[in-house]
């Protein structure tokens, strides 16, 4: 999914407003990525931040049929403290830039005005003029999740960047190398309930409920293709199934295995919400089970090697796509074991 324009000037204007997208960001802790040098006076750019760590979004508001989701952490600042571990304070006057390598196409940084969601697209983030948080390079940048999705469905996408000194000053720094960003709003905000009982009962229950929801869908699914295996084992073709194949992986838009796994989510949800009310809002609740329910089917892809594609034939008239399109997160497999002898 490729955001708009349109939607770029919608997002723009939730999170320019007194509510919404700037509330959520409530949620986030101040953090920096700390912008250095490799050499004192030169050298190449560097940073030093966990890149394991996730960029957490919080929901911000429908942009027509897409939901947005988004975050101004972390956030882009000299470092003070050098050396350290071989990194350098930058010179007063250093202009560095940000330029995207690569970017998944359902997120969108923006730095001041501008907008960074192709790759070779790039932006300048300040001048060192100053120590800390009082330079111009200090800046925090707005990632933006877009998703072709009902609120509260999980997402997530990735970002590659590298900074670059100022082109027009043949002493500048050389480009750093390239750093990855995760991005994602299936990761729920500090637990900060003024009523901690109450915040740790919220806790409990989500986790619990998650807990149960990725098993009851991780065994209905794993039903569903341990018969499509014996099937198969059988010697039979799966253009031709047996009722037992049939009743197991059900396309019934009521009792079939996808709606079922949809109704236990709801009911996890419901469940959760009950516990939680003014410790985490339920979109960011759904989201989180949206996870669970991906990284199950990422589970089940390890499995099966061949689980999208005999889902494909028996559920979707063997048509992939609209299999991927249902079960975004179920992975097709390749490779073969090498013989060592």
């Amino acid at each position: 999914m490729k955001h708009t324009t349109l939607a770029f000037g919608l997002a723009a204007a939730l999170l320019a407003g007194p509510s919404g997208a700037l509330a959520q960001h409530e949620h986030h802790e101040h953090s920096d990525m700390e912008i250095a040098s490799t050499a004192e006076g030169g050298g190449d750019l560097a940073i030093e931040y966990n890149f394991d760590a996730i960029v957490r979004t919080d929901f911000a508001g429908l942009v027509g049929p897409l939901a947005l989701y988004s975050s101004t952490n972390p956030g882009l600042t000299p470092i003070e403290d050098e050396p350290l571990e071989g990194l350098w304070e930058l010179d007063l006057g250093s202009t560095i830039n940000m330029t995207v390598v690569t970017i998944d196409s359902s997120l969108q940084l923006q730095l001041g005005a501008m907008v960074l969601d192709s790759a070779g697209d790039s932006a300048e983030i300040g001048t060192h003029d100053a120590t800390g948080e009082d330079s111009d390079l200090h800046q925090h940048p707005t990632f933006r999740l877009f998703l072709d999705a009902a609120e509260g469905e999980f997402g997530e996408g990735s970002v590659s960047f590298k900074l670059q000194g100022d082109p027009s000053n043949p002493t500048s720094y050389g480009d750093s190398e390239t750093y990855t960003l995760h991005v994602s709003n299936g990761y729920l905000p500090d637990n900060e309930n003024s009523v901690a009982l109450d915040g740790a009962r919220c806790q409990k229950a989500v986790a619990n409920e998650v807990r149960v929801f990725v098993g009851k869908q991780y065994k209905r699914m794993a039903g569903c293709l341990d018969a499509i295996q014996d099937f198969k084992a059988k010697g039979h073709e799966l253009d031709t199934p047996s009722n037992g194949v049939l009743a197991k992986c059900s396309t019934d838009p009521v009792k079939g295995l996808l709606p079922k796994i949809a109704a236990d989510r709801a009911k996890a949800l419901d469940k959760a919400n009950g516990k939680c009310a003014g410790t985490f809002e339920s979109v960011a609740i759904s989201a989180h089970l949206g996870m669970g329910q991906c990284r199950t089917q990422e589970l089940l892809s390890g499995a099966y090697s061949s689980a999208l594609e005999d889902l494909a034939v028996v559920m979707y008239n063997d048509d992939e796509e609209e299999a991927e399109a249902a079960l975004p997160c179920l992975k097709e497999t390749q490779g073969e074991t090498e013989d060592l002898d």
